[in-house]
């Protein structure tokens, strides 16, 4: 038996995933983390041995910076967010743990135009960053001769790769917010024209989403300190709920 847990992209809503966590974790021992864009740096504390408190002071001392703010991008590539604000918060993640289980980032590769996972121990800030890299908003990276974007350009929850590490039973965190439409149809697009991951088995596979809206992309791209509160609070709400209902399907995964 092999457990995952696969945290998604979402913005600033994967505070939400902190909470998520903390409830989960007293009911599972996951043998794998996988994340992709905010995931992955929550992913990397989670595997890194992070208590729920030590990762949720991390996101509140983040949100003191204020809101992100925008710039004219000197290239294409740049992004039009400001990046000082999101690399602190990622070099002090990247910075603060080392994997103690098995870890993976999901990165695209833009010129293969395919999902790449980066395993914990070649992991650098600057893949960290490259997961979170949105397209447009955030700067591309190049790491040695590739240049990567943002791993949820592929899937925004890649479940595919847990079955790439051959878990058994899985669990998804997906805090995706429901995109502009220009964005879903170029989402769609991109994924239409990506390498086709291997299949995911629908056994033993559950995914818990927040239970109401967390909010709009304007809230997800917002580091305000009562929404990250917020947030983090609803998550353990809705995890304890699909717990208590029993909506979780491999509770014999827990008990294990």
């Amino acid at each position: 038996m092999k457990r995952a847990l696969v945290l998604s992209g979402g913005g600033l809503f994967g505070a939400w995933q902190v909470g998520a966590w903390d409830v989960l974790r007293r009911h599972v021992d996951f043998d794998v983390i996988i994340g992709v864009s905010i995931g992955s740096l929550n992913g990397w504390a989670i595997a890194g041995g992070a208590t729920p408190a030590e990762l949720a002071a991390k996101w509140l001392r983040a949100a003191e910076t204020g809101r992100l703010r925008f710039r004219f991008p000197r290239h294409p590539l740049d992004g039009v967010v400001e990046f000082t604000q999101i690399e602190g918060f990622i070099r002090d993640i990247h910075a603060s743990y080392q994997p103690r289980i098995e870890y993976y980032a999901v990165l695209t590769d833009l010129l293969r135009w395919r999902g790449s996972l980066v395993e914990g121990r070649h992991v650098q800030w600057r893949h960290l960053a490259a997961s979170c890299a949105l397209l447009g908003l955030l700067p591309q990276q190049r790491i040695g001769k590739v240049l990567y974007s943002d791993g949820g350009i592929i899937s925004a929850l890649p479940l595919w790769a847990a079955s790439h590490c051959r878990a058994t039973h899985v669990i998804g965190l997906n805090v995706a917010p429901r995109m502009p439409w220009p964005v879903r149809v170029f989402l769609k697009s991109a994924r239409a024209l990506s390498h086709k991951p291997r299949k995911i088995p629908r056994e033993n596979t559950f995914v818990l989403s927040p239970s109401r809206p967390l909010g709009g992309w304007r809230e997800a791209c917002s580091f305000d300190r009562a929404h990250i509160a917020a947030w983090i609070g609803q998550g353990k709400e809705d995890a304890s709920a699909a717990l208590e209902r029993g909506n979780i399907s491999f509770l014999e995964c827990f008990e294990a």
